[in-house]
C-alpha cells in the first residue's frame, strides 16, 4: 500500500476508557487466586495434573470473564482536527484564571461529548453526567477525549525505534 494510499485511509484515532460499572472487589481477588493456581501448576512443570491445569485454564478465563463484565467499555473517537480547533475557539481561556490553551471549565467536558461514541442520547449523557460519574471518573473520561485529539504520540515506544539502517 503505498503512502498516498495509507494516509487517505488512516482513520480517526480512538481510545477506549473502561467504565467500572459493578462493584470488582471480589472478581479481582478471584482473577489473583485463578493466576497463583495456575502458576503454582506450570511451576510443576511435567509433573502437574494435566487434567488440574485444564480447571485451572478454565478458572482463570471465566475470572477474567466475570472481572470484564464489572466494567463497560467508552470509545472516545478523535474529532476532525479543523473540529477540535474550533471547538478549542469556542473555549477560549479566561483571562485572570489558571487557563492556557482553553476554558479549563467548560472544553473538557465538550470535547468528552463530541468524542464519545454511544447509544445514548445527550440528555442521558446529561444524567449520566450528574448523576452517575465520580469527579475523578469524569476528568478520566475529559483526559482521555483531549489526549486522543491532541494525537500525543505513544511514550511506550522506545527512543528512536523508527529510525532505520542505511
Amino acid at each position: 500500500m503505498s503512502l498516498r494510499e495509507r494516509l487517505l485511509a488512516r482513520p480517526r484515532p480512538f481510545d477506549t476508557y473502561s467504565l467500572r460499572i459493578d462493584d470488582d472487589t471480589e472478581p479481582r481477588k478471584a482473577l489473583e487466586a485463578a493466576r497463583t493456581t495456575l502458576r503454582i501448576l506450570q511451576f510443576q512443570g511435567e509433573a502437574a495434573d494435566e487434567s488440574a491445569v485444564r480447571a485451572a485454564k478454565a478458572a482463570l478465563a471465566s475470572a477474567e470473564a466475570s472481572l470484564a463484565a464489572c466494567y463497560e467499555p467508552v470509545v472516545l473517537r478523535a474529532m476532525r482536527p479543523d473540529d477540535f480547533e474550533a471547538l478549542i475557539g469556542k473555549h477560549k481561556p479566561r483571562e485572570g484564571t489558571e487557563d492556557r490553551t482553553w476554558n479549563l471549565d467548560t472544553f473538557p467536558e465538550a470535547c468528552f461529548r463530541e468524542c464519545v461514541e454511544s447509544d445514548l442520547t445527550p440528555a442521558e449523557w446529561d444524567q449520566v453526567w450528574a448523576e452517575v460519574l465520580s469527579a475523578g471518573e469524569r476528568g478520566e473520561l475529559c483526559t482521555a477525549a483531549i489526549r486522543v485529539n491532541v494525537r500525543v504520540p505513544d511514550t511506550t515506544l522506545p527512543k528512536g525505534w523508527t529510525q532505520t539502517q542505511a
